[in-house]
């Protein structure tokens, strides 16, 4: 698996075509409890859009968007050990 993903980043607070880029950061670790998807298509919910209009005084920049998901189990730890790869809808 890459050590890297494609994200839809927040640079900091604006309007979309002057703070959103896609970019590759680093892949997450999948810790305990974790579940990580390959992500197949994403949404930009209503706190996101606050969050990037610059509404989200808590919210550090930069900041990866996109929380609503759908795609495929890349990796998934629990307390029972590691299941790799193919879970989906």
């Amino acid at each position: 698996m890459a050590a890297t993903m494609r994200a839809a980043v927040a640079e900091r607070a604006g309007a979309p075509k002057d703070v959103l880029r896609v970019r590759d950061v680093p892949r997450p670790e999948v810790r305990p409890e974790w579940t990580l998807v390959r992500v197949e298509a994403f949404g930009l919910n209503w706190s996101e859009l606050m969050t990037r209009q610059g509404h989200s005084p808590n919210v550090r920049f930069p900041r990866i968007m996109g929380i609503e998901c759908v795609g495929v189990v890349a990796a998934r730890r629990s307390g029972h050990g590691t299941v790799t790869g193919g879970d989906g809808p």
